[in-house]
């Protein structure tokens, strides 16, 4: 259960990383402005990861509890 907790917590900072960047980059926002009219389309990312972290978190301190 701990393994799998530090997989998802490795998972939810790539994907929030991969967000925060696509957010910066000014070709993905004008490629993602042109062709579905948002302007940040990295936040959907940034949720995903952030609710991998918090989940990947709880996972490892349960696991830890058991032992």
């Amino acid at each position: 259960m701990f393994i799998l907790g530090i997989i998802l917590i490795i998972a939810g900072i790539g994907c929030a990383g991969y967000g925060f960047m696509q957010n910066n980059s000014l070709e993905a926002q004008v490629n993602s402005f042109l062709s579905s009219g948002s302007v940040n389309p990295g936040t959907l990312f940034i949720v995903i990861g952030v609710i991998l972290l918090v989940v990947g978190i709880i996972i490892c301190v349960v696991g830890r509890k058991k032992n």
